[in-house]
């Protein structure tokens, strides 16, 4: 009985763990277009024009209830502004190249995502986003925003 015990208390530990696994991912973009509907497509080639958001996407296995994860934002160079409101939970390095949030997540069939928009003064290049839970590495985005 004790190993038994001792085996489920393993086995509960780990359900943390396992539904953190990543089934699927994805990175969007949503371009406005004058319309009112913003063309979404996925790619990782993104306009540089203010208004276009980009998102990534993760389908986590065995989710029950919010996911937390830490988003690492990283840009080539420093953008002219961050934009972000006193008393921001977003961290920005000391450098103004990286920012760091810490986010509470809705699954929606297993899916969650979160991203940003283009803004005026943002700089053209590489960028990435590192999605973690605690210690572990779920996915890494990587993606160019390019004048078009």
């Amino acid at each position: 009985m004790k190993r038994l015990l001792s085996t489920l208390i393993l086995v509960a530990l780990a359900q943390p763990a396992l539904a953190q696994t990543v089934l699927e991912s994805d990175f969007t973009i949503s371009v406005p277009n004058g319309s009112g509907d913003p063309v979404v497509e996925s790619t990782t080639l993104v306009p540089l024009l203010a208004g276009t958001c980009y998102n990534w996407h993760l389908r986590l296995g065995k989710v029950k209830g919010d996911i937390e994860v830490t988003e690492i934002y990283r840009l080539p160079a420093a953008p002219e502004t961050w934009g972000l409101s006193e008393g921001s939970d977003i961290v920005v390095s000391d450098d103004k190249l990286s920012a760091t949030s810490t986010l509470s997540l809705t699954p929606e069939d297993g899916w969650i995502a979160s991203g940003w928009c283009v803004s005026e003064g943002d700089p053209e290049g590489d960028y990435t986003f590192e999605i973690r839970s605690g210690d572990k590495l779920l996915e890494t985005f990587e993606f160019e925003l390019r004048a078009m």
